[in-house]
C-alpha cells in the first residue's frame, strides 16, 4: 500500500470551509444492497479485511478500521493503511465521530425526558432564548430534524469565521447566530438534517442539567460504558488519526486539526473503533433508557425524501437513522467518516472509521452494506 507521504498534495484552507459544510452533504448514490441481515455468524477476519478493501478500492482513502460484534460478545476488527505519514491504524486509533455524536446527544435527552426533567413536547423556548419559532418548536422536533431552523454550517459566513482561526472553539451562540440568520421553514412540515437541531439538543441539556452537553454525554453513557477512548476532540498524546481530504482518488491535503467546537453537539466526539461498537449496541438496544423511551424512539422513524442533501438513509428518527433494517447514525465532514449499526435481529453492530472525505460523503455506507451479508 502506498504511504500517505507520497501521495499528499495542497490546497487552500478554503477546503475546510467547504467540507465543514458539508458535514451534512449531498450523498452519492449507493451500489444497490441485497435484503439479507446476513448469517448471523461473526466473519473471519480475512473475510471482514477482504470486504472492507474492496468497498473503498480507488477512493484513496489512507486508512481505517472496521469493528463487527456479535450478542455474545465475540467481535471481528480489520484495520487498515496509515493513520498518519509513516504510521500504521491499530486497534487504539482515535478517530473523529462527527454526526455521530448526535446519537449521545438524543440519548442524554430521552434519560432527562424519563427523569421527568424535561418533556419532549416541550417548545425549546422554555430552555434556550432567542430561537426563531421557538415556542413552536418541540425538543422532538429538534431530534427528529423537522424544526425547520436552517442549517448552520451550510452558511456562507462560516467560512470567514473558519479560516481565520480553526483551531478557536467558537462560542455555540456565534454558530447558532448564523442559522437564526435565514428565515425558518414551519415547524413539523419537511424533515431537513440541520446541525442547528443538535446544537439546540445541547443548549437543552445545559439549561436541565447545569452541565455542557460534554459532561453530560460523559457522565451518563461514557462512563456506565467504560467507553474510556471517547471524548471531545483530540487527546494530546493519544494515538489520533489525522483527517485527509481525498479527489479522484488520491490524497490532495493532509487537514489541519479543527476544534470541536466548530461541531459541538452536533459532532464534537472522537474514539475509537471498538469503543463505537459498544457504544452502538448500546444505542440500538436502548440499555441507557427506559423501555418506553426507547419504544418511542423507534417510532420516530420518517422519510428523509424531503431532503436531498441529507445524509444516506432509509428513514431518521429522534437522532437515528435507520439504514436496512439495521440502526444508528453516521458521520461525515473534514476528513473523517464513520458509521454505527445495529441489526435488531441478529443483535450484531458494524462500526466503520475512515480518515478520509472527498466525494463520496457515504463511504461507510458503502462498507457497511460490503460488510452485513458475509
Amino acid at each position: 500500500m502506498t504511504s500517505i507521504a507520497s501521495r499528499l498534495g495542497r490546497t487552500p484552507l478554503l477546503v475546510l470551509v467547504l467540507l465543514l459544510a458539508a458535514c451534512s452533504g449531498a450523498p452519492a448514490d449507493p451500489p444497490p444492497a441485497p435484503s439479507a441481515s446476513g448469517s448471523g455468524v461473526l466473519p473471519t477476519e480475512d473475510r471482514l479485511r477482504a470486504a472492507l478493501e474492496s468497498a473503498l478500492a480507488g477512493s484513496g482513502v489512507p486508512g481505517g478500521a472496521v469493528v463487527v460484534t456479535d450478542a455474545d460478545g465475540g467481535s471481528t476488527t480489520a484495520i487498515f493503511g496509515e493513520r498518519a505519514p509513516g504510521e500504521p491504524v491499530t486497534a487504539d486509533t482515535r478517530f473523529a465521530y462527527r454526526s455521530i455524536t448526535k446519537s449521545f446527544v438524543g440519548t442524554v435527552i430521552l434519560q432527562l425526558a424519563d427523569e421527568k426533567r424535561l418533556s419532549l413536547e416541550d417548545p425549546v423556548s422554555k430552555y434556550v432564548a432567542g430561537v426563531p419559532n421557538g415556542d413552536r418548536i418541540t425538543i422532538a422536533e429538534l431530534g427528529d430534524m423537522r424544526s425547520g431552523l436552517a442549517n448552520y454550517s451550510a452558511r456562507p459566513g462560516l467560512g470567514a469565521m473558519l479560516s481565520k482561526d480553526p483551531a478557536r472553539d467558537p462560542k455555540t451562540s456565534e454558530l447558532l447566530a448564523l442559522s437564526y440568520a435565514v428565515k425558518p421553514v414551519a415547524p413539523g412540515t419537511a424533515y431537513e438534517y440541520s446541525n442547528t437541531n443538535t446544537l439546540l439538543l445541547g443548549e437543552v441539556i445545559r439549561k436541565v442539567t447545569g452541565d455542557d452537553w460534554a459532561t453530560a454525554v460523559d457522565q451518563r453513557l461514557l462512563r456506565p460504558l467504560k467507553l474510556e477512548s471517547v471524548r471531545t476532540g483530540f487527546v494530546a498524546g493519544s494515538e489520533n488519526a489525522a483527517g485527509f481530504q481525498l479527489a479522484d482518488g488520491k490524497i490532495v491535503e493532509q487537514l489541519p486539526v479543527v476544534a470541536p467546537g466548530w461541531f459541538g453537539a452536533a459532532g464534537g466526539l472522537t474514539g475509537n473503533a471498538a469503543d463505537l461498537a459498544a457504544w452502538g449496541r448500546s444505542l440500538g438496544s436502548g440499555s441507557l433508557v427506559s423501555q418506553g423511551a426507547q419504544r418511542w424512539r423507534l417510532e420516530q422513524f420518517g422519510s428523509t425524501a424531503d431532503d436531498p442533501a441529507s445524509p444516506l438513509y432509509d428513514d431518521y428518527g429522534f437522532a437515528m437513522g435507520r439504514i436496512s433494517g439495521w440502526i444508528g447514525h453516521t458521520g461525515t465532514g473534514l476528513g473523517f467518516q464513520g458509521l454505527v449499526m445495529y441489526d435488531p435481529a441478529t443483535q450484531h453492530v458494524i462500526a466503520v472509521l475512515i480518515n478520509g472525505t472527498g466525494e463520496n460523503p457515504d463511504l461507510p455506507v458503502t462498507v457497511f452494506q460490503a460488510v452485513r451479508t458475509l
